[in-house]
């Protein structure tokens, strides 16, 4: 992830959320002086209509130099996923889907399926009545470190992100309660498993970093991941949140969503995709485990699922 990107991609359905976006991006193209593209993926037959909205929409972005409006056919997933592989330097843009106000248990994130597409970095914003104040300097930018595979790489990313906001930057760990399981998976990694081991794990890292300019400030939690990351946003008083694509991820009911708690939450996510050997992948989520399972390490949960009958 480029911590000046100079190509942002908004992806648009003319939605209420698209349109309370508006703002948001518009200060992000003023403040990056990126290049800007205007996407939207419309339906077989429906090409003449969706070019009159695509017109429309955003009319004030037509001043800025070299804007575009990109209008795709075909499925809206494959569409994003086939323009996002033709501009790979790009940064996605991806307000949420609009609230109804009642339960949606079928319910598809589009958000989702895109991540699984791409290996491109997605900015995604919160809901209209939550969009933060978008500061050109100042701040707080937090990044959740979900693994030591990831950790140095994404910390990269969101310093680069704060020292161009002249903000702090905040590390973000949440330790799962300890269990038999647990233990017994320490075996096979060299995660911590207590806070004062994850401090240390940090700090290792911040220092790492080699800025002393920078200021970086460490939250470490134990319990569960959704309950906790809110809690350490609300005390990083969170502007923008680095986090890697997998880790905004679950898997329920046999469909992938888009985190709710992350969804929910009143700042900017920068959703980045892991690298191996230095290329960027889709988002993977881990593999399913069987019922009554959930104590035993990650590695033996899969030798469980894969060897049933």
């Amino acid at each position: 992830m480029h911590a000046s990107p100079s190509h942002l991609v908004f992806a648009t359905n003319f939605s209420e959320t698209c349109h309370a976006a508006i703002p948001t991006v518009a200060q992000l193209v003023d403040r990056l002086r990126a290049k800007l593209t205007l996407l939207h993926v419309h339906a077989k037959g429906q090409r003449h209509q969706a070019q009159q909205s695509l017109d429309s929409f955003f009319a004030e972005a037509s001043n800025y130099p070299g804007c575009e409006r990109a209008l795709y056919g075909g499925p809206t997933v494959a569409g994003i996923a086939a323009y996002c592989r033709a501009n790979p330097d790009a940064v996605l843009i991806m307000p949420p889907s609009e609230r109804t106000g009642l339960p949606r248990p079928m319910h598809v994130s589009l958000r989702a399926q895109v991540l699984q597409r791409v290996a491109t970095p997605m900015l995604t914003l919160p809901y209209a009545d939550a969009l933060p104040r978008d500061g050109s300097i100042g701040g707080h930018v937090a990044c959740w470190i979900t693994s030591r595979e990831s950790g140095l790489e994404l910390v990269r990313d969101a310093a680069g992100l704060a020292r161009r906001r002249g903000a702090d930057l905040h590390l973000l760990h949440v330790l799962p309660e300890v269990s038999e399981g647990l233990l017994m998976d320490s075996l096979f990694n060299d995660e911590p498993l207590a806070e004062p081991a994850a401090t240390r794990w940090l700090t290792d890292i911040a220092a790492s970093l080699q800025d002393e300019d920078l200021r970086i400030r460490i939250h470490v939690g134990t319990g569960d991941p959704r309950k906790q990351i809110a809690r350490l946003l609300k005390r990083a008083r969170a502007d923008v949140l680095v986090v890697e694509h997998d880790a905004v991820l679950r898997r329920k009911l046999g469909r992938t969503s888009f985190d709710a708690a992350l969804s929910e939450s009143p700042c900017l996510l920068m959703c980045v995709p892991r690298r191996r050997d230095g290329i960027a992948l889709p988002a993977n989520l881990p593999p399913k485990t069987m019922p009554g399972f959930k104590f035993l390490p990650q590695r033996m949960k899969r030798l469980s699922f894969s060897t049933q009958v």
